[in-house]
């Protein structure tokens, strides 16, 4: 956190304190519990048996990030996202080899409530 950010209100409604973030300290813990209670556990979201063969496979064909590599840097990828975020869809075209940070980012835009980073697949386009 940037000391030179701006405090502004909690997010929460009605709530006084100040902060860098979104939400208060207080109010961060009750968003992530939230958040954790709705998301269900990763069997009840799709991610079983079949998923950690299609998970190895992708790694396999596609071990560096397709985001870095698109900006021409090379990382290595841990992590297999769903395009579409339908973790049942499976099909190797939904399916993206990512480093942690551009994962994170992706799925942070996506829990606090904005949209998630548009991205260029294809560098030679502006």
């Amino acid at each position: 956190m940037s000391p030179l950010k701006p405090l502004h209100h909690c997010s929460k409604q009605s709530c006084p304190r100040l902060t860098h973030d979104r939400f208060c300290s207080k109010h961060t813990k009750q968003e992530n519990e939230k958040y954790e209670k709705e998301r269900g556990s990763a069997s009840e979201r799709g991610y079983n048996s079949t998923w950690a063969r299609v998970r190895i496979m992708k790694l396999s064909n596609s071990p560096l990030c397709e985001r870095c590599h698109v900006k021409r840097v090379i990382e290595s990828a841990n992590l297999v996202h769903h395009r579409d975020r339908n973790p049942r869809n499976n099909e190797e075209d939904n399916l993206e080899s990512l480093c942690d940070g551009c994962h994170d980012i992706e799925h942070k835009q996506e829990r606090w409530g904005g949209r998630s980073l548009s991205y260029q697949t294809d560098p030679e386009k502006p």
